[in-house]
């Protein structure tokens, strides 16, 4: 690292704490219902502040709010544009106009997305790699359609909770594949996500520290613990199975051999659906009537072990115990229950996470481990809140604008540690260090003018796996049950045929293992995956196939719309409609409507190439860097809500402690030696000098050296830089007209100012 950057970051972390406030904007008429909830939750504050003899903290400047309000419903600083035109403004409304438009924008749907896949433990790929992935994306797009349409929250629950179904169709069963048939650690999750009730422990034994017994827990899984995940209905659908045993295991034979014959035969086919089904594995849920029964080792008095458990809620949560009317689905009930006004839990943790998400702290804390002692930092607050909540009808949106629009959240941010155990009465908001989310974007931002665009490549892979599905589960559905056994059959017959060649390359393998032989180990699993690979295609060359045939002649006859999917319909027509269409195969077919929405993508992304390289005047001395830049903006530099979730070790949203997923909330807001590594030698800062980024295009056409120093302070911290600041960093980037303007740029990247949000 060169010396400025050293002897800059040092002088400006001691020069840059301070910035000029303004008064607070003015409210509209008391009469307007916002500003007259706003003022009710800044007096029920105020009250708590003068009980406890605190003092509010001052209004924040505008350079604080908009930069504040930004990482709070954008998840990203305002841009350069966004910051003057709201700096410029008189307007005497004009931070709850921009409240007004953030809300509306897509970037609150990418920010609040997620917030929600922390919460929910969202994965691109939840159970079994890749081949859930169609699920996990299926679940991210039902979250992200579902925020964009500002759907109730406690509709969203309601959803989630009684999700069944396909993934193409209703992403809201990821909810339960996430949890692959693991319904008793899915009512856990369920109860701390949505009751702020954390009830885990009792799975076991009664809890040590709570008042949930060991019943209690199977009482309330016994609702949805007939809900599973399963590969598509043909599974559970025993035509098929008996009329492949009719084929298999057929002929004159003794009962004995007529036995083994069976036994056989139901091994085999049992093999050959497996393979069929495979594909489609993680893309379907159903409710059955499964009964839960109490585990073997249940120690307790007031029932037996193994014995069946009835879906009943705790009389602390319903005094009636039973909320199941007769002959109501146990699992409807259940989400009636929980996502119930009357609910003594349900509305109170969402108004106290969206208060948490919006102003640093709770009113009670933690937020998820509420018990019958737990008493809010502000009694009065919490009440009023939760009673908001209900009369906003569970609107996320409109309880969240009454919270920005409050003058306790446009105050200046409380700036000390709040320690653990410490209650806080909010006389600002706390200052947080950004999520790895809102850093990345945050940085786009500074790369790319359209931060918030949808990835169209994230969109696509999300399509194309969809329509697979689509495709694979439709033809699977379109055969009869003597055509999927007849496929069955042909499947059985090619693993018998294979079965000795894989026997003998499993031996090989083994031996090749234990010899430590790496050539023989690579030819046996290479003859294992052709193996599986023969399989795979006669699958679907076989029995997809079939199911594509029917499909083709429905299309002709123009009954597949009528009869079928019409997504489905129109894909297959427009297959036939193109030159050899018909002739396709199924993969074929597949492919060819991926590669058309391919080239849809491919146009428009060349279309606006063409408008960049015109504005940003390309020749064909910086033709290399734009191109690179270009590639960067589309494929790199895309909101974190668009990447993989969560993204794969070693991507910087990992790094700067992007949850895991695997738990609750669980991302790790602390700096590490990592982050200043990668922000010191990683690729990122490379991307954001390259001299097409709108930071670089800023700093270039800055006309005085104080200028530039200005622009950086607008683009990263939404404030002018002082005197002081000019005179620090005037000679950093005087020493080498090269190097300078980046090595000014690393140093406010790498200060407080810029990794927190204030």
């Amino acid at each position: 690292m060169k010396t400025p950057r050293l002897q800059s970051i040092a002088l400006v972390a001691l020069a840059t704490m301070g910035a000029s406030a303004v008064s607070v904007s003015a409210k509209d008429s008391p009469k307007d219902p916002l500003v007259a909830r706003a003022a009710q939750v800044d007096q029920l504050v105020a009250k708590r502040l003068a009980d406890e003899g605190i003092e509010p903290n001052a209004p924040a400047s505008d350079e604080v709010f908009v930069r504040r309000v930004y990482l709070d419903i954008a998840g990203r600083i305002p841009s350069i544009r966004e910051t003057r035109e709201f700096l410029a403004s008189k307007e005497a409304d004009k931070r709850s106009q921009l409240i007004d438009e953030l809300l509306a924008s897509p970037a609150y749907v990418e920010n609040f997305y997620n917030y929600w896949a922390d919460i929910l433990r969202m994965k691109s790929t939840m159970v079994g790699g890749n081949q859930s992935l169609p699920a996990g994306l299926a679940y991210a797009k039902f979250i992200k359609e579902s925020l964009a349409d500002n759907k109730p929250y406690d509709q969203l629950v309601r959803e989630l909770l009684t999700a069944e179904g396909k993934t193409y169709e209703n992403g809201a069963v990821g909810f339960y594949i996430r949890d692959y048939n693991m319904q008793l650690d899915n009512m856990a999750v369920t109860t701390q996500v949505f009751l702020g009730t954390q009830m885990v422990c009792a799975q076991c034994h009664d809890h040590p520290f709570d008042k949930w017994s060991q019943m209690d827990y199977y009482q309330m899984a016994a609702h949805t613990y007939g809900v599973r995940a399963t590969n598509n209905a043909r599974q559970l659908d025993s035509g098929a199975y008996t009329m492949g045993m009719t084929m298999i295991g057929g002929g004159k034979k003794s009962k004995s051999k007529m036995a083994a014959a069976q036994k056989e035969a139901r091994i085999e086919l049992s093999k050959a659906m497996t393979e069929i089904l495979r594909p489609l594995r993680y893309n379907y849920v159903v409710t059955t009537d499964r009964a839960l029964r109490l585990p073997h080792d249940y120690a307790y008095d007031d029932a037996k072990p193994k014995s069946v458990v009835e879906p009943t809620i705790p009389v602390s949560f319903a005094p009636d115990g039973n909320i199941a009317k007769d002959g109501e689905n146990p699992v409807v009930a259940y989400a009636d229950w929980m996502t119930s006004p009357n609910n003594p839990r349900f509305t109170l943790v969402i108004a106290n996470r969206l208060w948490k998400k919006a102003m640093g702290m709770g009113v009670i804390e933690p937020v998820d481990e509420l018990t019958d002692s737990t008493v809010p930092s502000n009694p009065a607050l919490m009440t009023y809140l939760e009673g908001l909540m209900k009369e906003l009808n569970y609107d996320m949106k409109e309880y969240l604008r009454v919270i920005f629009n409050s003058e306790t959240y446009q105050r200046s941010a409380y700036t000390k540690d709040v320690q653990l155990g410490e209650v806080f009465h909010f006389p600002g908001p706390v200052v947080r260090r950004m999520s790895a989310e809102q850093i990345w974007d945050s940085m786009n931002t500074l790369i790319k003018p359209n931060p918030d665009a949808i990835s169209r490549d994230a969109r696509m892979e999300t399509d194309n796996l969809l329509t697979r599905i689509r495709w694979m589960d439709q033809a699977l559905n379109a055969l009869t049950d003597e055509e999927l056994a007849e496929g069955a059959r042909q499947i059985a017959d090619l693993q018998k045929e294979l079965s000795a060649g894989v026997r003998k390359a499993q031996e090989d393998l083994e031996k090749a293992t234990e010899a430590k032989d790496e050539k023989a180990i690579r030819a046996a699993k290479k003859i294992v995956s052709s193996q599986r690979s023969t399989i795979n295609d006669a699958v679907q060359d076989i029995v997809f196939q079939m199911g594509y045939a029917k499909f083709q002649d429905l299309a002709k006859s123009g009954k597949l719309k009528e009869q079928g999917d019409p997504i489905l319909a129109k894909e297959i027509e427009s297959v036939l409609k193109s030159k050899n269409g018909a002739k396709l195969t199924f993969d074929q077919a597949l492919a060819a409507v991926q590669k058309e929405r391919k080239a849809r993508l491919a146009k428009a992304e060349e279309a606006q190439r063409d408008k960049m390289r015109v504005v940003y005047q390309v020749t064909k001395a910086n033709a290399r860097e734009f191109s690179r830049y270009a590639y960067y903006s589309d494929n790199v530099a895309i909101r974190a809500a668009d990447v993989r979730s969560p993204a794969p070790l070693g991507h910087f949203l990992r790094e700067f402690g992007q949850s895991d997923r695997e738990l609750i909330e669980n991302a790790n807001p602390d700096a590490t030696v990592g982050q200043a590594l990668m922000m010191l030698n990683g690729n990122y800062f490379a991307e954001l000098t390259n001299p097409f980024t709108v930071i670089s295009r800023a700093m270039d056409r800055a006309e005085s050296t104080e200028d530039v120093i200005d622009t950086l302070y607008i683009a990263l911290l939404s404030r002018h830089a002082t005197d002081e600041e000019k005179k620090l960093l005037t000679p950093v980037i005087e020493s080498n007209p090269k190097t300078g303007k980046a090595e000014a740029l690393w140093t406010l990247l790498n200060t407080r100012q810029f990794l927190f949000n204030l």
